[in-house]
């Protein structure tokens, strides 16, 4: 019996991940092309994150790879937590201060021996893309964060 490689398990999970999606999306409402609802952009990116799995998932069955060796357990739940703090920190302090602080998170998980500073570099320009693209490019209109109220 052929053991599971690391290269399909992994893209079984995205698979997985990408249906959930695409079932949340669809649930919301999809709208129209011409007049897109709310789930619309995550039923999108589902469907593109799934043709990547599939994609990834032909090829590992195809051609022989890498066996699961020792899997990173603490990188793998910081970077799920971070994400989760994101959510939890983007109502609290803001679009802006909230990207930084998962993008120093994430980027800190995958630094190499004591390079702070480029990831400080990396987290500020990534938060700060990501503001002008969406705030000034795309003029989306992000709610105030609820600290802010302290100060009123």
């Amino acid at each position: 019996m052929r053991r599971l490689e690391s290269e399909v398990i992994g893209s079984l999970f995205w698979l997985v991940v990408a249906i959930f999606f695409a079932l949340g999306g669809i649930k919301v409402g999809l709208g129209t092309l011409s007049s897109p609802g709310p789930g619309f952009l995550p039923v999108v990116m589902a469907m593109f994150l799934a043709f990547l799995s599939l994609f990834t998932l032909i090829k590992g069955l195809i051609r022989s790879g890498k066996t699961i060796g020792k899997i990173p357990w603490k990188r793998n739940i910081l970077a799920i937590a971070s994400v989760f703090f994101y959510g939890l920190l983007l109502d609290l302090i803001g679009f802006l201060l909230s990207t930084f602080v998962m993008m120093f998170m994430l980027f800190g998980i995958l630094k190499d021996k004591n390079k702070w500073t480029g990831v400080f570099i990396y987290s500020v320009a990534t938060a700060l893309a990501a503001w002008l693209i969406f705030s000034v490019a795309f003029k989306i209109p992000f709610p105030p964060p609820r600290l802010m109220d302290i100060w009123r």
